[in-house]
């Protein structure tokens, strides 16, 4: 049996450049035409997330804020209390092209 890697990638608390080298490990692992979903907080930090995915090949399907809460964890990792700051989140859905 072939061992799949999550079809999302929670980034919430990452930020660039350390962002998107796990962002590229996450969508290198993948096979084209795969689809995924990274989540990350919207924060001039990570401004170039979205730029740098797409100069990999990749297709950005979708780009939107989401409310933090309706994030759900990743199997495993605990729901961790969100702080009194209100931190936008950028939900991304992309195919994989090699």
């Amino acid at each position: 049996m072939t061992k799949h890697p999550p079809q999302m990638l929670d980034l919430l608390g990452a930020y660039c450049p350390m962002a998107f080298v796990k962002a590229r490990l996450h969508l290198d692992a993948l096979s084209s035409g795969d689809i995924t979903t990274i989540v990350y907080e919207a924060t001039p930090s990570n401004e170039p997330l979205v730029r740098s995915i797409r100069s990999l090949g990749h297709t950005i399907l979708l780009e939107e804020l989401v409310d933090p809460a309706s994030i759900t964890p990743e199997p495993g990792k605990p729901n961790e209390p969100q702080s009194n700051d209100y931190v936008q989140v950028t939900l991304l859905k992309i195919e994989v092209n090699r």
